[in-house]
């Protein structure tokens, strides 16, 4: 009686599955076999499935490596208002602490901190700031790394974090800002697209204009010449 009681609260269906690709924000692979695997996601953003988002990513891993340790998943949250309310489906994983959440604006922040560790830092900056920073860090990227793959990687992580501080800003601002296309494009490219770059730093002069920045102060944030400001807002006004 029992198991018809329980045969009629539940629906059986054979559901197929279908893997789409996944990309983790970082997986760190073990050098010694007892310790564990640990897989990484950077949140700038609230997200009510990011732990299962997470959980695939692991476990597509382990169907197609089939790695002999333990694993840990990580989620590095902006702040904890961004975890998800309901934890439900996962609470006895972050219970055991194989999910482990952490809070980056209440980490304390380390001196000489690694490269990784100082992009993150990132979040903490005020908008004015962080555009200076973020150019140090480009900066730090070009003389630290070397390989092609991984500053690509790690310029493409810089530019997600000001998207995140400076949201009013497209993605080519941004990389207008951090002068970046110089080591991520090729030198055709650059020269299809000078003008858009140029059409993009006027755009983020007029729009930081509109947050009442002076002229000098929208050079500075930029590393551009106030005079070019003030043709841009200049041509603005008269058009």
């Amino acid at each position: 009686d029992a198991a018809k009681e329980m045969a009629a609260r539940y629906q059986y269906l054979a559901i197929e599955f279908k893997e789409t690709s996944h990309r983790t924000d970082g997986v760190f692979l073990p050098k010694e076999p007892d310790l564990p695997l640990y897989f990484l996601e950077v949140q700038f953003y609230a997200r009510a499935n990011i732990f299962a988002d997470l959980l695939a990513k692991v476990f597509t891993y382990l169907k197609q490596h089939s790695p002999a340790q333990d694993f840990c998943g990580v989620v590095l949250f902006a702040s904890r208002t961004l975890e998800p309310a309901d934890t439900t489906p996962y609470r006895a994983l972050l219970a055991s602490g194989q999910i482990r959440p952490f809070y980056l604006d209440e980490m304390p922040e380390l001196a000489n901190a690694p490269l990784g560790l100082s992009i993150l830092y990132l979040i903490r900056r005020t908008e004015s700031e962080a555009p200076a920073i973020a150019r140090e860090l480009v900066a730090r990227v070009r003389r630290e790394i070397a390989d092609a793959a991984l500053r690509d990687d790690l310029i493409e992580l810089i530019e997600t974090v000001i998207i995140y501080k400076l949201a009013r800003l497209s993605r080519e601002e941004i990389q207008a800002m951090l002068q970046v296309h110089d080591i991520r494009e090729t030198r055709v490219y650059q020269e299809a697209f000078e003008e858009g770059e140029k059409s993009g730093m006027a755009r983020a002069i007029v729009r930081l204009s509109a947050k009442k920045m002076s002229v000098e102060e929208i050079a500075a944030t930029l590393e551009i010449e106030t005079e070019f400001v003030r043709e841009v807002l200049n041509g603005g006004a008269n058009g």
